[in-house]
């Protein structure tokens, strides 16, 4: 191996007594890789300790499982399933890689993925750009980013409301008619 017999020191200034640092010698870039590397590491898990209260749990399913999901707190779900996915008070990320054919029972759904099925939310559902939706929406709000495809009906409800969200809009076009009949004296 030729080594150069002139160096450069950190002001720029040229010397002949040390040599010049090897072109293919790696153990520099490995140290500085592996100091990044560290420190990487050192603020996810200082970040995991934070968010060790929050109850979230991320879930893959394989093609053709047709498993059924109940859950609690946050789901993000980068997967396919065909089973019912529910949680009364939860919420359901579905990321955009994530695909379901089944009907979502959550408080809050946020979709950047696949659906076909029904999708019935207590609190809101929020279809972001990525959004491939077919199905109804039952829910009290719905928010839908721009690039979103939602190819169904969206049915209204109201926020509280304990009774199912067709029936309690099916008994409020009853009485919607009742009033006018009594209204108009029939």
């Amino acid at each position: 191996m030729i080594s150069q017999s002139i160096a450069t020191e950190p002001d720029g200034v040229a010397t002949a007594n040390q040599p010049a640092p090897d072109p293919f010698d790696t153990d520099l870039s490995f140290d500085r890789w592996l100091h990044d590397t560290q420190l990487a590491r050192n603020a996810a898990v200082r970040e995991l300790a934070d968010d060790e209260e929050k109850s979230e749990m991320y879930i893959g399913s394989f093609p053709g499982s047709n498993c059924e999901i109940t859950f609690e707190g946050v789901l993000h779900f980068d997967g396919y399933s065909i089973g019912d996915i529910s949680s009364p008070d939860g919420t359901l990320v579905l990321t955009k890689r994530g695909r379901i054919e089944a009907d979502i029972n959550v408080r809050v759904a946020v979709i950047n993925g696949s659906v076909t099925g029904d999708i019935t939310a207590s609190e809101r559902v929020v279809l972001e750009s990525e959004a491939r939706v077919t199905g109804q929406i039952y829910t009290p709000a719905l928010s839908v980013r721009l690039g979103a495809i939602f190819d169904g009906e969206c049915i209204f409800s109201v926020i509280g409301d304990s009774r199912g969200v067709a029936e309690s809009s099916a008994e409020n076009r009853s009485n919607e008619f009742e009033d006018l009949r009594v209204a108009v004296g029939a």
